[in-house]
């Protein structure tokens, strides 16, 4: 593309006719290259996301929780590096969920809810982005346990009053974990620190 750029001004320089046509030729094909390499380059996700199924699967017998996946936005398409740096974090927030989220079937059940529980993943170009949403219809954050655990840290006091976007935030600490006994899965304070280093290296952001 440089090289490119030099014989163009180099062409409107001369203003000969016959080098300006070749000049010209030479942009449409590098443009096309260009176009062509990162095509090459962009892959859908869909097939990420379906490599998931077999992790939750394994998981949910682990844990004792039956868990479905399902998945929308698949064709969406993304640069295979970040693909592939994407795959580490996404592992580290399926597990959370099918941990933190998705509770037994017996407690589902006793909530009213059906007893296999559900997570969700999408993908869509918003803007000059890709958005990712991982949702599980499980318990949800508990808010109590989160600020519990700030408090026991010294992170804020027994009277600070955050909104739940900061309070929520602070899972992304290194070292935070509400868990309350050390698993295979859970417990050891490594993961959502492990997330956000890996979104924020990919210029990403997380919530």
């Amino acid at each position: 593309v440089i090289i490119q750029a030099r014989l163009s001004q180099m062409a409107q320089k001369r203003q000969d006719p016959e080098f300006l046509g070749i000049a010209e030729m030479v942009e449409r094909l590098t443009a096309a290259l260009r176009d062509n390499a990162l095509n090459i380059r962009m892959l859908p996700i869909g097939a990420t996301f379906t490599r998931f199924s077999r992790l939750i699967r394994d998981l949910g017998r682990e844990l004792d929780r039956e868990v479905e996946l399902t998945t929308e936005g698949n064709e969406t398409e993304l640069d295979k590096t970040v693909i592939e740096k994407l795959n580490e974090p996404l592992v580290h927030l399926i597990r959370n969920a099918v941990d933190h989220g998705i509770e037994p079937p017996d407690q589902r059940l006793a909530a009213g809810k059906n007893r296999q529980g559900r997570i969700h993943l999408r993908a869509v170009h918003s803007g000059g982005h890709v958005v990712i949403e991982i949702q599980d219809d499980g318990r949800g954050m508990d808010r109590d346990a989160i600020r519990a655990k700030a408090v026991e840290r010294g992170l804020i006091t027994e009277t600070t009053d955050l909104p739940d976007a900061e309070l929520f935030g602070l899972i992304f600490l290194p070292g935070f974990s509400t868990a309350s006994k050390i698993t295979s899965v859970s417990g050891r304070g490594v993961g959502m620190d492990v997330v956000k280093r890996a979104i924020d290296e990919l210029r990403g952001e997380i919530k």
